[in-house]
């Protein structure tokens, strides 16, 4: 990143040179700013600023004109946008850049004056300074995320939580293995628009990248759904109960570890269909009939149970046919 930030930066400053910029600065400033780790953050970052730069130079310039000449609003203007700058920033970068641009036009009415020729070259500066920052991302040492490797760790960690809460019956209260997981799918999410700019998996189009983010959220909606449920329900299972929900357990492992190799491009076994988890319920309503029939919460419970796993294993076979149809 230092290498790259270091070739936009000369990129920037011999343009300047070259086409005699009055205000180069703000195109290396912005070449500097935008080369982030990744080739596909340093796309969305510099859409993002070049947008807010428009919306907020725009906005910042209509609300400048509307004031009186040298209205003592200006400088109490200034200081609410420096405020929303500061504070937007390490949690809404949109937002951010938009308040550090009404900054930028009310600083430059205070010392001088804002025409729209300083607009129109603001716009354009941050513009090249932005394209820089997205060529030098992509064609000098370019840095693209890990796709596979992102959900190769979260199946990994699915596959240890449902050890954890249904096989070596942790000690820890299942809330708190789930939690971990929710989480890294959380940080998988917010990564995800920027790593739509790159190249996902070399063959994966970005409908199909959304597809398999929807169905790892679902999956992992599913695997949190079951290990909460399974806290207050294993107390009242029968032991005929327990080996059926850990013959699903150990299927659905199955399936996760066959998608893991499926990243990783390893041999691996065929997917297990859902149907055989509807065969062990069907086998449990035809042994205790009675038992369903009340509609008892214990009953239902187990069953609720057996249904959310034979949905999170449709799932993961969907995304095991998502990856072979993408590799076609």
């Amino acid at each position: 990143m230092a290498w790259q930030a270091a070739i936009a930066i000369s990129i920037a400053e011999c343009i300047s040179l070259a086409f005699n910029l009055e205000r180069g600065y703000w195109t290396t400033l912005t070449a500097m700013v935008l080369t982030t780790q990744t080739f596909g953050e340093s796309v969305k970052r510099s859409l993002e600023r070049v947008s807010m730069t428009i919306l907020g130079g725009l906005s910042g310039t209509v609300l400048y004109f509307l004031l009186p000449p040298e209205s003592a609003l200006i400088p109490v203007i200034l200081l609410i946008f420096v405020f929303f700058t500061v504070f937007f920033f390490p949690i809404y970068h949109l937002l951010a850049v938009f308040a550090l641009t009404g900054f930028i036009v009310f600083l430059f009415a205070m010392i001088g004056a804002w025409n729209l020729v300083l607009l129109e070259e603001r716009i354009l500066d941050t513009a090249l300074g932005a394209l820089i920052a997205v060529l030098v991302g992509c064609f000098f040492l370019p840095v693209k995320t890990d796709v596979p490797g992102l959900f190769i760790g979260h199946f990994e960690k699915m596959k240890a939580s449902l050890s954890l809460g249904f096989l070596n019956q942790s000690s820890l209260s299942l809330p708190v293995i789930s939690f971990p997981l929710a989480a890294d799918f959380q940080a998988i999410r917010k990564k995800a628009i920027a790593i739509r700019y790159e190249v996902l998996f070399h063959y994966i189009n970005r409908h199909d990248f959304g597809v398999l983010l929807t169905q790892t959220a679902i999956c992992t909606q599913y695997v949190v759904g079951v290990l909460d449920a399974y806290q207050w329900l294993m107390n009242y299972l029968s032991r005929d109960d327990k080996q059926r929900i850990r013959q699903v357990v150990e299927t659905t492992q199955h399936n996760i570890e066959t998608l893991i190799k499926r990243l990783k491009h390893e041999p691996h076994e065929a997917m297990k269909p859902p149907c055989d988890m509807i065969a062990l319920v069907t086998r449990a309503i035809e042994e205790d009939p009675a038992r369903f029939s009340h509609l008892d919460n214990q009953g239902l419970g187990y069953f609720n149970l057996m249904h959310f796993f034979t949905r999170l294993n449709t799932r993961l076979n969907d995304i095991y046919t998502l990856l072979n149809k993408s590799k076609d």
